[in-house]
C-alpha cells in the first residue's frame, strides 16, 4: 500500500506532479529500509475528455541487509511489523492499495506482551479490509514457545485475530501436538483455538 504522507508520499508527488493524492491518513506504513520505484500507466480519456484514475505501481527490493518494512498501528498500538525481501503493489486511490511481499516475516503484537512471529513464502496486504494474508506454507512461533504450522495465515483487523487454515499443527514446547483444520489466535488475550482438532 502506498502511504499518503511522509517520505514516500513526497517521492510520489515529485515523481508524478500531475497526480494529486488526498491528504494524509492516520495510519502511515513505514518502509524505512527501502527505496520504492513508482511508475504510472498512461491515462485513457473518457468520452467527455475526463481522464480515468491513474494506477500507481510501486516496488522495492531488499539491498543486502536492508529489508523492505511495513508497519501497522491501530489506536496508538503497534499491531504488526512486516519485513520482506521485496514488494510490488498498485494504488488507484484511497483504500485501494494492494501489495504483495516475497518471504514476509511478520511479528504480530498482542496485548499484555503476547506476540506471534510468522514466516511464509508469500504475503499480501489489502488496504480496503486491512488484512494480511500469508500463503505457501506458514510457520509461526508464539511468545510462550508454541509452534504453529498451517497452509495459510490471515490477520483480521476487525476482530483482532490471526486465522490459520489447512493442515494446522500446534506443537507445545514439550513436544505435544494438536492437529486441526483451522486455528484462531486472539491478539487481545493470546487465546488460541484449534477447530476440527484430532
Amino acid at each position: 500500500m502506498i502511504p499518503k504522507c511522509g517520505a514516500r508520499g513526497a517521492l510520489v508527488a515529485m515523481t508524478i506532479a500531475s497526480v494529486v493524492l488526498a491528504g494524509c491518513s492516520a495510519r502511515t506504513p513505514e518502509r524505512a529500509q527501502s527505496s520504492p520505484t513508482p511508475s504510472v500507466e498512461s491515462s485513457t480519456a473518457r468520452p467527455h475528455g475526463k481522464p480515468t484514475s491513474i494506477p500507481i505501481h510501486f516496488n522495492a527490493n531488499r539491498v543486502g541487509s536492508k529489508y523492505v518494512y511495513f508497519t501497522k498501528q491501530k489506536q496508538n498500538r503497534k499491531v504488526y511489523v512486516l519485513r520482506a525481501d521485496s514488494e510490488t503493489g498498485q494504488y488507484t486511490g484511497q483504500d485501494t492499495g494492494r501489495t504483495t511481499f516475497v518471504n514476509p516475516h511478520v511479528i504480530f503484537y498482542g496485548q499484555a506482551g503476547k506476540r506471534l512471529v510468522a514466516d511464509a513464502p508469500t504475503g499480501t496486504v489489502v488496504e480496503r479490509d486491512k488484512t494480511v494474508r500469508m500463503t505457501g506454507g506458514v510457520r509461526a512461533t508464539s511468545a510462550d514457545g508454541l509452534t504453529l504450522r498451517s497452509d495459510t495465515l490471515r490477520y483480521d483487523d476487525q476482530n483482532d485475530t490471526v486465522h490459520g487454515e489447512g493442515n494446522v499443527v500446534v506443537t507445545t514446547p514439550q513436544g505435544e501436538q494438536l492437529q486441526g483444520e483451522t486455528l484462531d489466535w486472539n491478539l487481545r488475550d493470546g487465546a488460541i483455538a484449534v477447530n476440527g482438532a484430532h
